[in-house]
């Protein structure tokens, strides 16, 4: 009779001082060991893997989350775990950062942890041996591994994909951190694990960035996944997004020609939904990022905001007004004044301007190319 086979999450939280949220399971499997919260999905339900992972952290840490709040770190699937059941693991790092510790429910009691204290501590086999230093080595990237348990409990790995995350400008990323990872022996010496899975624990170039989920570089791609969205409706591609505690609490595009209606810029629009968020008009402590350099128009409404911080991708020479042709974010004459920083992800942001524009040379909409 063969084994059955459980579907689960694992979410990865982190607080601001970069300790990760652990759990000391008060249950099966894993009970008296560390590991992060998480559990099975709903499977007859049809719940996703995204809705498991937001249900459980509203059910073990009081934490309200959409899918977009998480990042795909890896698949772990394992056969035969100790002897009982098989397991296939979807392990998400929840960009949001943790304020305080949850109080303790009835899987178990929760406590902060820095990198290196995880040595110390009593952690599934699996996760000492293998799940950990891949998550290290491809933090902000991707890892898929098996772990084959056989009857005599010797467990062999085999790492079947690795992606690394493209580095962003060296400028934009944080370099390596320095504190040490789990103890773990050489990779030949560790028993089961294939030629492949020691090479994907191996020492990788200094080159390869560790990536901060919650540099100007992140928050930059998410609004160009919104620009990318406007460009899909044939509207001028902007995209903007607004962070508040590190988390996002507005999205929006350009939909001009959706609504018909000139101001439905993508920063404008964000705001509205910041607002909202908030329940405040005032933004003094939120970070706007948007694609292109705001125009006289948006940045009036940006300085009404009181938004702390502005963040673009794309300068605007002709009309821009984040210091391409005026500076209203910074009007010595206004009561409030911007934190301006721009370039973020400047080509990605440029090169989407100039294929759009690149095909409207027919001359239907009055909008000009920036520079």
């Amino acid at each position: 009779m063969g084994l059955p086979y459980h579907i689960a999450t694992l979410l990865y939280c982190f607080n601001r001082r970069g300790e990760v949220l652990l759990l000391e399971r008060a249950r099966e499997p894993n009970r008296g060991l560390w590991s992060p919260c998480g559990g099975k999905l709903h499977t007859a339900a049809g719940e996703s893997p995204y809705a498991c992972a937001c249900r459980e952290a509203r059910e073990e840490i009081g934490l309200e989350l959409t899918p977009a709040d998480l990042h795909l770190a890896g698949l772990v699937s394992e056969h035969g775990y100790e002897g009982q059941a098989h397991w296939l693991m979807f392990l998400f790092e929840v960009k949001p950062r943790l304020d305080h510790l949850p109080p303790p429910g009835r899987e178990g009691r929760f406590a902060f942890f820095a990198r290196a204290a995880l040595a110390d501590l009593a952690l599934p086999p699996t996760d000492r041996e293998m799940i950990w230093p891949l998550f290290w080595r491809h933090r902000g990237g991707f890892f898929a591994a098996h772990c084959h348990v056989h009857a005599d409990g010797h467990r062999e790995w085999r790492v079947e994909e690795t992606r690394q995350r493209r580095p962003a400008a060296p400028d934009q990323i944080p370099g390596p951190p320095t504190a040490p990872t789990i103890a773990l022996a050489a990779p030949e010496a560790v028993p089961g694990v294939t030629p492949d899975a020691a090479a994907a624990l191996a020492d990788r170039p200094a080159a390869e960035p560790v990536i901060d989920l919650h540099s100007d570089a992140h928050f930059m791609a998410e609004a160009l996944r919104e620009a990318r969205r406007a460009a899909a409706a044939a509207e001028v591609p902007v995209g903007a997004v607004i962070t508040h505690a590190g988390r996002v609490i507005a999205r929006a595009h350009n939909q001009v020609e959706l609504l018909k209606d000139a101001t439905a810029h993508a920063e404008m629009l964000a705001l509205t939904q910041a607002q909202a968020a908030l329940g405040d008009w005032r933004l003094n402590t939120c970070t706007l990022y948007v694609t292109k350099e705001p125009c006289p128009m948006c940045a009036g409404a940006i300085v009404q905001a009181r938004v702390g911080r502005v963040v673009f991708g794309a300068p605007d020479p002709k009309v821009g007004a984040a210091g391409g042709a005026l500076n209203l974010l910074q009007w010595s004459a206004a009561n409030h004044r911007c934190q301006v920083t721009g370039g973020v992800r400047l080509e990605d942001c440029r090169r989407l301007l100039l294929e759009f524009f690149r095909a409207q040379r027919s001359g239907k909409n009055g909008e000009t190319a920036p520079d």
